[in-house]
Order: structure tokens, then C-alpha cells, then sequence
């Protein structure tokens, strides 16, 4: 179980992420809304908040920030004739540190992973679904996959539910 005491850092973040996710939710008017609670338990089981997290320290281009984009994500967002031909974002590797930037190429990245999750399921995803995308955990190939796979949705699940409260 979760303790939201532990994720307290995350509260700072809240104004970000509710302005983020208000932004991208008129800009690219899901039918249904993405919930910045949502976003949140994502950060927290991402990065714990810690907005300089780099996911391997010997790495640059390895995942990077509150919401964990790798290069190749940011290098998707940012490719006007790519994957994301509206709306794309065009960052360097170290603005992906900036908390404000980070959550907002992040929460994009979600609106993108939720339109792949679609794509794979054969109908609209849920925005659960498009975090499990997000995580690479959508469609796990081998029975290990698949347990790592429901512990990391069950540890987002657990957060979600805390922030429902």
C-alpha cells in the first residue's frame, strides 16, 4: 500500500499538473477528460517525484524528470512530420529536468500512448489502459513480463485510489 505521506513532495507539483492536463484536455478534447489525479499517481510511481530523476545515471539518453520521457519519446514529440503531426513539442534533453516542461511533454506523450493502447485493444482505451501503455506494460509477451506488469498497475492503482480519497 501506498503511504501518502511518502509522496508529500508531490503536492508542489499539483499546480502543474492541473494546469497541464486542463491545457491539453481543451486543446485535444478527449471525449473522455483526463483526471490530473491520474497524472499525479503516474508521477508518483514513476519518478517518486523527484524531478531530477535519471533512470540510469550512466545513460543520457535514458529516461529522464518527473514523468520519465526518454529521448526517443521526446525526440517523437518533437517531429513535426513524425507520429505527433499536431500539437508537437520541441524540447532539448535537459528541459526535460524542468518540472513545468516535463509534466507538459509528459502529459502529451499519455494523450499519444492512449490513441497506441486504442490502436492495440481494438477500441478506445481507458486512460488506465493508456498509463499501462505509458509503463510498456499494455501487452506483456511472457508470464514474467506480465507479473511485473500487474505489480507496477496495482502500485499505480493503489496511489490513484489514495488521491480518490
Amino acid at each position: 500500500n501506498p503511504d501518502p505521506g511518502k509522496y508529500a513532495a508531490g503536492d508542489q507539483f499539483d499546480p502543474l499538473i492541473a494546469g497541464w492536463v486542463r491545457y491539453w484536455n481543451e486543446v485535444l478534447a478527449p471525449e473522455e477528460p483526463l483526471n490530473p489525479n491520474l497524472v499525479k499517481a503516474l508521477i508518483a510511481t514513476e519518478s517518486s517525484f523527484r524531478s531530477d530523476e535519471l533512470a540510469n545515471k550512466k545513460n543520457l539518453n535514458s529516461a529522464r524528470g518527473l514523468m520519465q520521457l526518454t529521448n526517443d519519446s521526446r525526440k517523437a514529440l518533437g517531429d513535426e512530420k513524425g507520429e505527433i503531426k499536431d500539437h508537437y513539442l520541441t524540447l532539448t534533453r535537459e528541459e526535460l529536468n524542468d518540472p513545468s516542461a516535463n509534466i507538459c511533454a509528459g502529459v502529451r506523450w499519455l494523450f499519444r500512448k492512449k490513441r497506441l493502447a486504442s490502436g492495440k485493444l481494438g477500441r478506445v482505451a481507458s486512460w488506465e489502459e493508456a498509463v499501462s501503455e505509458y509503463k510498456s506494460t499494455l501487452t506483456p509477451k511472457t508470464p514474467a513480463k506480465a507479473k511485473r506488469a500487474k505489480e507496477l498497475m496495482d502500485r499505480f492503482r493503489d496511489y490513484l485510489k489514495e488521491l480518490e480519497k
